[in-house]
């Protein structure tokens, strides 16, 4: 086992910047280190003779190890990997630490079993966290991009097995090894296990084999394309046309092969190493505080122990830490105030100076402790909150943040602790999710200064938590129940401190120089002792803008001409505004001169019109990479955003230009750990009142046009994350905006940012504030483009959508009906006029509006309508797209739904089958719509009778749902429901019904009491009571649900049906004869469903049973005429309700699908 260095670069104890990138490759099983890479008929190494590894500045290693000695083992393959994998990781960190280059970017090269074995050792490498074997970990956390070619991470066939070259003529039956290399191997799951986590933090590009590779048992591909490249979301793959052995040969730089895998390895070379270098800057921070935490474990230990308050309850430390930032390392005094508040929190009954208990319902705890920090902007209440739960973090299980400055923000926020739950992303969720909790926490709710807002919506009505809450506002301290502090100053000694440490007179600060300490408490004393106007007036002083003997002259000089500014609302403000303008004006007046500080004003005047906290640094990149290769007109963009080159690290150059200048002068907080920048609120406020009302409206509209530009239209699943993090961002621009123009949009560019905002709204499930912006945009199109225009079409159908999602069924199907239309007499071409019939075009405009109405008429009753609209739909994009579009999927898909519930179950599970099939492949397992067909799938083979399937797809798609949409969120709540199905049918039905009790109050408040959802599952619920012979609960459920369902849909003759079947069941048949009557005449009359269908031929069974019983024949025969498929003959046990429901009478489930009530 050794490595070969190829590029005949960077000699032992070279610098460490000697090559840019590592580039290691490994080997498979069937090919020695070099042979692999070398094409034999020309004999050239491609890694050695082709790849321009001067020119890229990189350095090439090609790792070998003994492949037949591997694989002729007769010890199992994880047995064997596992020591191969330690070798190769202490074979990198020594060649890398002889070179000096531990911290180089890697990426590794992997062929064959050689990819395997790399994911084993990363795992591995990852794992390595204790100080005496920390160089292991160099490897995982430097490696940036993985390249896999032909890597059998899903097995191989028994037939590739056997023809690798190392022991086909060595062993004659399979050996362990061999045994864990086939398809559907525990062991080569295992190790796709271990390696899963990691995979987030590594670029991977999949390659296979697209050429058969001949054989004495003929062609074969040795890797499949199904396990050398597995469909995941943000992994690329691509076919190699080449044998397995041929994949990673090539003979020339022409070689198409070649060519992708050399452009690939260029875009890991040139984003690897900033990424790297970030990423070691987070390890060592992450393994630092893993030390410190267990170093502190060991000294509280004891106390925790012994303590009566929350830290004892705290078995474990801190699982969740969601901070916005680190304190400053400025941070001094309040001492006192921090040992009085750990003090309160832990002894609830000391004397306090106001209570606000009585103001809470009686709902809430009594003995909950809520503490309120308020006083003046800028008087130190967060950053003392930063340093209070930093330093008391061990003693909470979770330590949350809360950013109060809206109600939008706070909210938000709630979501986002949902959502890190796993529960759903609502406020909902994270609210009940923390009243719930058992496990200690702690609750800071930042910034709540509005008067207006009822800040007790935010605090958990219950749990074992504290909550931490500052204000402005003085009233908020009557909700304080166990105490209260008020900040203005700071205390003289400490402000002084505070002053001179931030600017950077250590000397001063220890007392040594007795004028300079005279001069900093003249100044403390004019700054009123605020905590934030020191910070700022010690940032002037250590830039040297002014020295400290004449800092105070120029500002009191600044301050009297800002004390008569108009948005100045008292003196304390005033003095933190001065010590805020005075550097930035410095900033201004060397604009002129130069452009890092040219950007850094630009950039300000962007962040003004975002919210304060959390601006995220990508913003830049992703508006560069919306924009490379567009026409985007970029003249009202500062300099910055101008050049469409800038997506190098010369442009992340620039932008941490501007930003060490902002932060420089105590303006900005940057925090290159987490690549985030902040402004206090105050400054935040003074950065747009200072502007005057053109360059206000011109700053205003460029970050909104910037915020916009960052959203692409596709809202592909990558950018997700980023669309979250910018919701608080959108929701001030579009504030700000509402507030500049009365009758916002006022123009197609702004209705066309509000129409990519209402995307981001309804992506994270916001669909009311979505609709809102989307009719604002509908209304000023018709007014500016009219409405024949194509945008206007998509901004219909972009409602239509939320109106779906809102379960708003009339107005969604009014507004497709209308797109509908629209696109029958509006078509792309003269040769779509020219169809046949005319009256049935199947252009695609006309097929995406047929397509969107067969599920809305699905939603609404209307079975057989939305059945025609989509097989018309289906056929259209059949013919104009092909069956692997995504649209003509999504049109299969809606079709196939409808079908089901037309009972046409053998055509409906062809359609979802191949929709099933294809969305796995195209998007990955895991994706939202194929959880969707896999879910209708489920039902369909449940429909089918196959219900070990059923219950297996349907259990499958619940605990994905939960994973990747969390526990509250409705599709899950939806598959709750779908799998309770099963049970029932399965003779589990007691399961349940505990398990849809359980769910009930969550659907109560994420979706709420009149919801179809919640209808749903009421009536699940009933037919499983019915199957525990819980009749009254039955019977009771069916009637409340059947008194306001619409009879005009096929739900309201579900829930009737079973209304009657329960009732007939416990002897009060009698009963059930208007009611009969009443769901006969409602099928006649509006034809919902077919007279065959098992629920009107129940219906009419039951009525023939009590005509029986009272002799009455001629409404017998009366009932014959108008059921003519009635059955006269059928006996109670086997009758169609017997059947539909499963209620039989000694209670056990059917042998055969059910319906649900």
């Amino acid at each position: 086992m050794s490595i070969t260095v190829l590029s005949n670069e960077n000699p032992l104890g070279a610098s460490p910047s000697a090559s840019s990138v590592d580039i290691v490759a490994v080997h498979g099983l069937d090919e020695a280190k070099l042979d692999t890479w070398t094409d034999p008929r020309t004999n050239i190494l491609w890694l050695r003779d082709l790849f321009p590894y001067k020119q890229l500045n990189v350095r090439i290693l090609a790792y070998g190890y003994e492949a037949e000695n591997l694989s002729s083992s007769r010890d199992s393959t994880a047995d064997r990997t596992l020591p191969y994998a330690t070798t190769l990781i202490a074979a990198l960190c020594a060649e890398r630490e002889l070179s000096n280059a531990s911290e180089r970017p890697i990426i590794f090269i992997c062929h064959g079993f050689g990819g395997i074995l790399v994911k084993r050792a990363l795992a591995f490498s990852s794992t390595s966290r204790s100080k005496h074997v920390e160089h292991r970990r160099s490897i995982y956390v430097s490696t940036y991009g993985i390249i896999f070619m032909g890597t059998p991470h899903n097995g191989m066939s028994k037939e590739a097995i056997q023809v690798q070259g190392p022991w086909k003529s060595k062993i004659t039956g399979p050996n362990q090894f061999q045994l864990g290399l086939r398809k559907q191997s525990e062991v080569l799951r295992d190790i796709a296990d271990q390696f899963a986590p990691l995979m987030k933090n590594f670029s991977i590009y999949y390659f296979w084999e697209q050429t058969e590779t001949s054989t004495a048992m003929g062609k074969i591909y040795i890797v499949d394309e199904h396990s050398a490249a597995p469909a995941q979301d943000n992994v690329d793959r691509s076919g190699i046309m080449a044998t397995h052995s041929g994949m990673v040969k090539f003979s020339s730089s022409a070689d198409a092969g070649y060519r992708v895998i050399l452009a690939t390895i260029r875009r890991f070379i040139k984003a690897g190493p900033g990424a790297i270098q970030s990423r070691w800057r987070n390890d060592e921070k992450l393994l630092a505080k893993e030390r410190r935490a267990e170093a502190e474990a060991l000294t509280v230990t004891q106390f925790l122990r012994r303590s009566s308050t929350i830290e004892a309850k705290s078995s474990k430390l801190n699982e969740f830490y969601t901070a916005p930032r680190c304190s400053t390392n400025y941070f001094t005094g309040r001492r006192a105030y921090a040992k009085v508040l750990k003090e309160r929190f832990a002894n609830p009954f000391a004397s306090l100076n106001r209570s606000g208990s009585d103001l809470f319902d009686g709902s809430r705890r009594s003995n909950q402790k809520i503490f309120v920090v308020h006083g003046l902007g800028g008087s130190g209440k967060t950053e003392f909150c930063l340093k209070y739960v930093e330093e008391n973090r061990p003693a909470y299980w979770g330590v949350f943040w809360i950013d109060a400055s809206s109600e939008e923000n706070a909210e938000s926020g709630f979501a986002s602790l949902g959502l890190q739950a796993g529960k759903g992303p609502t406020f909902a969720a994270g609210m009940h999710w923390l009243s719930t909790c058992s496990k200690s926490w702690l609750l800071v709710i930042d910034n709540a200064d509005d008067p207006d807002m009822e800040v007790t919506k935010y605090i958990p009505r219950s749990g074992n938590g504290h909550v931490l809450i500052t204000t402005r506002n003085p009233g908020i301290i009557d909700y304080a129940t166990v105490g209260n502090f008020q900040f203005r100053g700071m205390d003289p000694e400490e402000a002084i401190a505070l002053l001179l440490r931030y600017a950077h007179l250590p000397k001063e600060a220890d007392g040594l120089n007795v004028q300079s300490r005279k001069l900093a408490e003249d100044i403390a004393l004019e700054l009123g002792y605020l905590a934030l106007a020191l910070r700022h007036a010690g940032a002037t002083i250590r830039r040297n803008i002014y020295t400290l003997d004449k800092y105070l002259h120029y500002y009191l000089g600044w301050r009297r001409t800002m004390i008569g500014s108009p948005q100045i609302k008292n003196a304390d403000e005033g003095n933190i505004v001065t010590t805020w303008e005075i550097p930035f004006r410095k900033i201004v007046a060397r604009a002129s001169r130069s452009l890092e500080y040219k950007d850094a004003v630009d950039i300000l005047h962007i962040f003004a019109f975002m919210h304060f906290e959390s601006i995220p640094e990508s913003i830049f990149q992703t508006f560069w990479n919306s924009i490379n290769g567009t026409e985007t007109d970029l003249a009202d963009y500062p300099d910055i955003l101008q050049n469409r080159s800038m997506l190098n690290e010369e442009a992340h150059a620039r932008v941490r230009g501007a930003f060490r200048v902002l932060g420089d002068y105590s303006i900005i907080d940057h925090d290159v750990d987490r690549s985030i920048c902040s402004l206090h609120p105050v400054v935040h406020a003074w950065t747009r009142s200072r502007l005057d009302p053109a360059e206000y409206k011109r700053w205003l509209g460029c970050t909104a046009a910037v915020l916009a530009q960052c959203i692409s239209p596709h809202l592909e699943a990558s950018g997700r994350k980023f669309r979250r993090e910018s919701l608080p961002h959108i929701d001030s621009c579009l504030r700000a905006l509402n507030v500049l123009f009365p009758s916002f949009p006022e123009t197609t560019k702004q209705a066309t940012e509000m129409d990519k905002f209402a995307s981001v709204y309804a992506e994270n499930g916001l669909w009311m504030q979505a609709r809102g912006l989307q009719l604002k945009v509908i209304d000023l199109r018709m007014k500016k483009l009219g409405w024949r225009h194509e945008d206007t079409f998509q901004a219909k159908r972009n409602l239509g959508h939320i109106y779906w999602n809102l379960f708003q069924v009339e107005p969604c199907i009014e507004i497709q009906v209308n797109i509908m239309r629209s696109r029958l007499f509006k078509r792309p071409s003269l040769a779509d006029w020219m169809s046949w019939p005319p009256w049935k075009p199947d252009h695609i405009e006309y097929c995406t509006a047929l397509s969107d109405i067969t599920q809305s008429l699905w939603l609404a009753g209307k079975n057989n309508l939305s059945k025609r609209a989509g097989e018309h739909a289906v056929k259209g994009f059949l013919k104009h797209r092909g069956p692997d579009d995504p649209a003509t999927l999504t049109a299969m898909f809606n079709l196939g739904r409808t079908l089901h519930h037309l009972r046409d179950y053998e055509r409906s599970h062809r359609y979802l089958v191949l929709v099933l099939q294809k969305r796995k492949r195209f998007f990955g397992s895991d994706h939202p719509d194929t959880l969707m067909a896999r879910n209708e799938l489920g039902t369909s083979f449940r429909a089918l009778g196959r219900m070990d399937i059923a219950e297996r797809l349907i259990a499958n798609v619940l605990e994905a749902r939960k994973r990747t949409l969390g526990e509250e969120h409705a599709y899950t709540l939806w598959s709750v429901n779908e799998y309770s199905k099963i049970l029932c049918d399965r003779g589990r039905s007691a399961t349940a019904v505990s398990m849809l009790e359980e769910i009930i109050p969550t659907v109560i408040r994420t979706l709420g009491e009149d919801h179809v959802g919640m209808s749903m599952t009421r009536g699940n619920l009933a037919r499983a009571y019915s199957l525990n012979k819980r009749w009254d609960d039955a019977e009771g459920t069916l009637r409340r649900l059947a008194s306001t369902a619409d009879p005009a849909h096929p739900h309201w003759i579900g829930l009737m049906c079973g209304y009657i079947h329960v009732r007939t069941k416990i002897g009060r048949i009698k009963e059930t004869e208007d009611d009969c009557n009443k769901v006969l005449d409602v099928i006649l009359k509006q034809k919902i469903i077919l007279l065959d269908d098992p629920r009107s031929l129940g219906t009419a069974e039951t009525l023939l049973e009590i005509y029986r019983e009272q002799g009455r024949n001629d409404d017998i025969l009366t009932l014959k005429s108008r059921v003519p498929g009635l059955t006269m003959d059928r006996g109670t046990r086997s009758s169609q309700f017997s059947l539909l429901y499963g209620a039989d009478d000694d209670g056990r489930a059917p042998s055969q699908p059910r319906d649900v009530f």
